[in-house]
């Protein structure tokens, strides 16, 4: 099972007016043992929904290739960083749908499914 640790999504406006969201928090797999991530993972993707808007997915999803925090009470972190473009040139504090996909595979059998977390996440703009 993976969570995230902060789900705080920034919002920055672009010399072009339109919106940036960028999120910045860890991932915490919960495990009694370290493996790299990185080997098992297959897919991880997400979108984020804003109030009166259509789901959009996040332009890029990165997660670090070694752990921040090795296991630890039986979780193990990894950074992750998730940024998009809304064609928007306004936006206020909100709170927003958000989901994650992720598929890991230690097996490699074509009957494992994705996993899928759905969260509401606050959306705070740092411009006027």
């Amino acid at each position: 099972m993976i969570e995230l640790a902060d789900t705080t999504i920034r919002a920055y406006k672009k010399k072009n007016g339109f919106i940036s969201l960028h999120l910045r928090s860890f991932l915490l797999v919960h495990t009694n043992v370290g493996f790299r991530l990185a080997a098992y993972l297959k897919d991880i993707r997400c979108w984020i929904a804003l109030p009166g808007r259509n789901e959009q997915a996040f332009d890029w999803v990165s997660v670090s290739e070694a752990p921040a925090c090795k296991v630890d009470q039986g979780i193990m972190a990894h950074d992750l960083w998730l940024w998009t473009i809304i064609r928007t040139r306004s936006l206020r504090r909100c709170i927003a749908d958000f989901r994650m996909m992720y598929h890991i595979s230690f097996t490699g059998h074509e009957t494992e499914e994705p996993e899928t977390v759905k969260r509401k996440v606050m959306v705070v703009p740092h411009f006027r």
